[in-house]
């Protein structure tokens, strides 16, 4: 088959979208986790991309303004008194960076609570505008694929992390192959354990979605020890054809 050829409008995203898990730190927000990016980690990887600020890449702030929120009020419900408002500190970026011989433009916005009302009332953050001004610069180096795979959600997917955790041993281990050994070996204990699973399908559509299941994250975890995806669901397949038949009932032709 031939190989595709790499499509040189994503050279950049393909450079820069894949994220060093120790510069990540995941937070439950409103009931969901959600994966935050180090901003001094996205500073380091546009100055190895693009060279030092200023140079290779740099900004301008085009708005550096406060917005006014939601009403802070004081009282009981029967005198209820508003004593002043919520402010949100707010910034328009226009980032630019060399690539090329040719100086590129990426405009965004970042927002950070000045004022607000906390637990214990109303409290002031007076590290706002710098936060606002990294909020920014992160949002802007996002749009040219920076850190991608965060933004993508991939670092939900476990497999994917799974993928990051064993690049980074094989990058620090000093017996690389031993650790790729290892972890050939975890999944070809996972693997086998999925398949056994197989033949105890009770009925065609658990079976079918048991498959489903099975190939899809063995076709992913298999890339990850850079196993044959295609041969490993081969292998599965040959177990469910095998459950499938027994399940199906017999379609013995009809004597006449």
């Amino acid at each position: 088959m031939a190989q595709e050829k790499a499509n040189p409008n994503m050279a950049l995203w393909d450079q820069v979208c894949t994220t060093d898990m120790a510069h990540t730190k995941t937070m439950n927000f409103d009931g969901r986790d959600v994966t935050s990016i180090n901003g001094m980690y996205i500073v380091m990887r546009a100055t190895e991309v693009f060279g030092p600020i200023g140079k290779g890449w740099g900004y301008d702030i085009l708005v550096d303004r406060f917005d006014q929120g939601a009403p802070i009020t004081a009282g009981k419900s029967d005198d209820v008194r508003v004593i002043g408002h919520e402010q949100v500190h707010t910034i328009q970026l226009k980032l630019w960076y060399l690539r090329g011989g040719k100086k590129n433009y990426i405009t965004q916005y970042g927002h950070t609570p000045f004022i607000r009302v906390g637990k214990y009332g109303p409290h002031t953050d007076f590290d706002a505008p710098k936060k606002s001004l990294t909020d920014a610069i992160k949002k802007c180096l996002s749009l040219a694929g920076f850190s991608a795979d965060v933004h993508l959600g991939m670092f939900d997917d476990p497999i994917y992390v799974e993928g990051l955790e064993l690049k980074k041993r094989l990058e620090e281990a000093g017996d690389a192959d031993s650790v790729l050994s290892d972890a050939k070996g975890d999944f070809k204990d996972w693997l086998s354990r999925q398949i056994s699973a197989l033949p105890r399908c009770p009925n065609e559509r658990a079976l079918k979605l048991m498959y489903q299941q099975i190939v899809q994250q063995a076709r992913a975890k298999a890339l990850v020890v850079k196993f044959n995806p295609d041969e490993v669901e081969d292998r599965i397949k040959a177990v469910y054809d095998e459950r499938m038949g027994e399940l199906k009932p017999s379609q013995e032709p009809i004597e006449e």
